[in-house]
């Protein structure tokens, strides 16, 4: 199973979960899962069907801690055969959906945990270095993670001792540390898609991405996506889930959008709902320094848009590249010019299936991205 969205603790202690879409950056609290005072590492996800959100399993100390974002609720329970006193460092779920495998220091043994049952299963050592997550491919079934501090590709199987094993040296830039205290220099967040593309986010929310959708051939070089995540100054710790892929190139470089409504009307017969006319106007400077003023030849705006029938955006000078699981993507057509500090209008006309609209539909979510 996948969503478009994967899932991110952050906060070394009163952790909170976010959502989080790799290819636009768009990070969220997820506001209605409390808090989690003592701290939550070892993340996985249990997906439990088409149109649904994850269970979200972590670990704390020997509690299985789990997380509904459906039903905004985190309970913790005492693991049967989990060692107290540790840090957990890597999680994920196995292909059976129930298997928690996590992973703690070099000479402290891997655990598998059946989160439905609520035991602890000990197995082989780790091995050294500073590995903070990992993921399972979607093809293959191996876990693959990246060492902080050299940025080296690593296999992790869990049948041999140690268990880490390195496949690549120097693929990823080194990791590093956020601003908070003890924060570590490692990617703490790794996941795939359902092709096969890798996407790791160090502790300080940068993020690289690795093409494996051919397993047996691993490139020499991963690449960083300009701009960080923003998850004010705290330090990701963990991540899970699995993405479906979309067919457009991530980018975080983000830039001004201003949003002015001009008015709606009942949408025309088959579709049961209104049509927006909105001026969206882009402009070549950075959203947080108003200084960083380059010149941008090519665009991207997304906002929340719901994934029913019905739904549509249309403008001229820009197109739709992508629509799926709330969010709308729409990109500039050909090389369109915006010199350092200037600003053009995009004229757009959103369409919203449902009932009871508002007047003015608020565009949640509302970004702009440079992408050349």
């Amino acid at each position: 199973m996948v969503n478009r969205k994967v899932y991110l603790a952050v906060g070394r202690t009163n952790t909170r979960l976010y959502r989080f879409d790799p290819i636009d950056g768009d990070v969220r609290l997820i506001d209605n899962v409390p808090v989690y005072v003592n701290g939550y590492t070892a993340m996985g996800a249990q997906y439990r069907g088409d149109g649904q959100e994850p269970l979200l399993h972590a670990v704390s100390g020997n509690k299985l801690v789990t997380m509904d974002p459906q039903e905004g609720t985190l309970t913790d329970a005492v693991v049967k055969g989990l060692p107290s006193g540790k840090t957990w460092y890597d999680g994920d779920i196995a292909s059976d959906g129930t298997s928690l495998l996590v992973v703690s220091t070099p000479n402290v043994p891997s655990y598998t945990i059946d989160v439905d049952a609520g035991t602890a299963t000990a197995g082989n050592l780790p091995g050294g270095g500073r590995w903070d997550d990992y993921s399972f491919h979607p093809k293959n079934g191996r876990l693959y993670a990246v060492e902080g501090d050299n940025g080296d590709l690593l296999h992790i199987d869990p049948a041999r001792e140690p268990m880490k094993q390195v496949l690549k040296q120097d693929v990823f830039p080194p990791a590093e540390a956020s601003g908070s205290d003890g924060s570590r220099k490692a990617y703490a967040a790794a996941f795939f898609d359902q092709e096969g593309m890798f996407y790791v986010v160090d502790s300080a929310g940068n993020v690289c991405f690795l093409d494996l959708t051919d397993p047996d051939t691993v490139p020499d070089k991963a690449q960083r996506i300009d701009g960080r995540i923003p998850v004010g100054g705290l330090e990701v710790m963990n991540g899970a889930g699995r993405i479906a892929p979309l067919p457009i190139d991530p980018g975080y470089d983000y830039i001004v959008v201003d949003k002015q409504f001009k008015t709606s009307w009942p949408a025309p017969w088959p579709v049961q709902g209104r049509v927006y006319s909105y001026t969206l106007t882009v402009t070549a400077a950075g959203p947080a320094d108003p200084d960083d003023q380059r010149d941008v030849r090519k665009f991207r705006i997304s906002f929340d848009l719901p994934s029913a029938e019905g739904a549509a955006v249309e403008s001229s000078g820009v197109e739709v590249t992508a629509q799926s699981d709330g969010r709308v993507y729409v990109e500039s057509v050909g090389d369109q010019l915006l010199p350092a500090g200037h600003s053009r209008p995009v004229d757009v006309q959103v369409t919203v299936p449902g009932g009871d609209l508002p007047g003015e539909y608020p565009l949640d979510g509302l970004k702009a991205t440079r992408l050349a």
